[in-house]
């Protein structure tokens, strides 16, 4: 489920905004062109949106199948009622996306098809997905997503798919209480979803109820303590209830469980901000600004120097786990969830000799003469995927 809230100041996102008010963070799947081209994988996803709308409503109009699984979760949902014009973050001079001619028939189609045959549930539920993806895109198709998947919920009461899609459709059109009461029957049916229980909370959250959110991630956190979005969560409820002690707690505690470097940082952030501590820029900010606020003091060490090339780097460093120093010479660098050997070899020939180059400017800038070496393992199978010399 999107986050409402500005994950790096906690203030309550406006619905279609790109920025948060309160500290001006670009907020993820928000619709605003930046310069540059090298941006990473997820910044892509309303491009496999798009393939994927195309894929469905082809395959659909060619054998009459689709697969059956809901719409994947993807960055940038809710927020916006316009129809989403350039799909997302794209690089400066790309082209809008907006979905082809030819899929809108083939959504027209199918949408006669099902009318054609109200007892078919394999064609209602087949529109309903297509029409909810397409709404990833374009609002508009949202509503008939509802309509679809309610004509199905009517023949399949206990269809808990069916139920928690229109619980998020209604979350990403601000209907507060209709989403939470598709969450409550979806729960009725499967109390142990954690998941579903933090998006009921959140829906309080966005509904102004933060007293009721507080309970319900409570019980999210009772029955899994190291859930870290129900634990946020709990950290922004607090902080909405002037509860500051309880906030910076609950932020203390997600920043132990967050996922990943990044998320981490923007706990940090808010942790500062909370405190009224100087937070640094927001995550994504320019690198000009990034830089400015990482750069090591005056007479850092080449340890310290060339270890921020890895964990600054836009594609490496939120997978850093860990650095273990052998000496001033020898570094392990691990990795989670960074699979080199699936890099094609001209990328990773790039890859690496753009890493070599800048150990190099590290070595030059402390004078360093002897070669050093750093061994780039995998954390999860102590591997070593690459090394790099210099």
């Amino acid at each position: 489920m999107a986050n409402r809230f500005c994950s790096n100041c906690g203030t309550k996102l406006l619905t279609g905004a790109a920025f948060c008010v309160e500290c001006g963070e670009r907020q993820p799947g928000a619709k605003v062109r930046r310069a540059g081209f090298a941006m990473p994988l997820q910044r892509y996803a309303p491009l496999f949106v798009i393939l994927s709308v195309v894929a469905v409503g082809a395959g659909a109009v060619l054998s009459g199948r689709m697969n059956p699984t809901a719409p994947p979760a993807l960055p940038g949902r809710g927020g916006s009622e316009a129809p989403a014009d350039t799909g997302g973050s794209l690089p400066q001079g790309h082209p809008p996306i907006a979905i082809p001619d030819q899929v809108k028939q083939s959504i027209r189609d199918m949408q006669k098809k099902a009318e054609a045959a109200p007892d078919d549930m394999d064609a209602w539920k087949r529109l309903a997905e297509i029409d909810y993806r397409a709404g990833q895109l374009d609002a508009v198709y949202l509503p008939d997503a509802a309509a679809a998947y309610r004509h199905v919920l009517e023949h399949e009461p206990q269809n808990l798919e069916v139920i928690r899609n229109l619980g998020n459709i209604a979350y990403d059109q601000d209907q507060h209480d209709i989403a939470a009461g598709y969450y409550q029957e979806y729960l009725k049916l499967k109390p142990d979803d954690l998941s579903v229980q933090t998006d009921l909370g959140t829906m309080y959250l966005s509904a102004g109820k933060p007293e009721e959110a507080v309970k319900v991630y409570a019980t999210v956190l009772q029955t899994d303590p190291s859930f870290f979005q129900a634990e946020f969560n709990l950290a922004i409820a607090y902080r909405a209830m002037n509860q500051t002690d309880k906030a910076l707690a609950a932020l203390e505690k997600s920043r132990t469980l967050a996922p990943d470097d990044k998320t981490r940082t923007q706990v940090e952030q808010l942790l500062a901000r909370v405190k009224g501590e100087p937070a640094g820029p927001p995550v994504g900010a320019p690198p000009a600004a990034a830089a400015a606020a990482s750069a090591e003091p005056a007479g850092g060490t080449f340890e310290t120097d060339a270890e921020a090339i890895f964990r600054q780097n836009p594609i490496m460093g939120p997978k850093v786990q860990r650095v273990e120093w052998a000496g001033s010479d020898n570094a392990k660098v691990y990795l989670k969830d960074f699979p080199m050997d699936q890099m094609p070899p001209e990328m990773l020939t790039m890859f690496t000799d753009r890493m070599k180059g800048r150990i190099k400017e590290k070595k030059d800038a402390h004078n360093l003469t002897q070669t050093v070496r750093f061994d780039l393992i995998d954390a999860a199978t102590g591997k070593v995927m690459n090394t790099l010399t210099e």
